[in-house]
């Protein structure tokens, strides 16, 4: 009795067999049709990130001269005071720290005028509103010293060369930073960090 049960249930599972192969096969579109749209579904949010990625970086590209707030809002006079003001700054910071840079100079010039471009010597003379010049002597170190120099350009806009490079920065009337134009960096940031490379000491920006 209990052979011909064994021989029962093993038939019957050969015969179920085939019915659970085929409800396998069945759903195999369904699978197919679930996964694809998993795939899409996750190929639209990747692209989400990678716009609002470029877009961010967009926006902080053009964070400096694009800004609503910049030096657009400024009246010709408000620009050069405010200019100014942030030579007067770098000015008075490195001016304590002189004693610790032996050689160091530090020279303010006055705005340019038309007559300045047919004394100079340089044929890419440009007029300016003001000029700070600092020449850091070569200290030991991986840096050599050179020239900074801080110039209020006449068209709202101050331009740097340091050790970093050369760099245009216009004023963000909201943060009070001078940024530059093309990245939104900070023009004491970079100065900063250039300074403490070649020099001693840290200025009080």
């Amino acid at each position: 009795m209990m052979m011909r049960v064994s021989i029962l249930l093993s038939r019957r599972s050969l015969v179920a067999c085939p019915s659970a192969s085929a409800r396998s096969l069945s759903t195999l579109p369904s699978r197919f049709h679930a996964v694809k749209q998993l795939h899409a579904h996750q190929t639209t949010n990747y692209n989400q990130q990678r716009h609002h990625l470029f877009s961010t970086k967009t926006r902080r590209r053009r964070r400096g001269g694009t800004s609503p707030n910049s030096n657009r809002d400024l009246s010709p006079q408000q620009f050069l005071s405010i200019a100014n003001d942030l030579l007067d700054k770098v000015e008075s910071a490195v001016l304590k720290l002189k004693n610790n840079n032996e050689g160091l100079e530090i020279i303010r010039h006055p705005a340019s005028s038309s007559g300045d471009a047919s004394d100079a010597d340089d044929s890419e003379f440009r007029q300016h509103l003001g000029q700070l010049e600092i020449k850091v002597p070569s200290i030991e170190g991986p840096y050599d010293g050179g020239t900074y120099m801080l110039t209020i350009n006449a068209d709202n806009n101050v331009a740097l060369q340091c050790l970093s490079g050369n760099f245009t920065y216009v004023y963000n009337n909201t943060t009070g930073e001078w940024v530059g134009q093309e990245d939104g960096h900070s023009l004491l940031g970079i100065l900063t960090r250039d300074w403490i490379r070649q020099c001693h000491g840290v200025p009080d920006f």
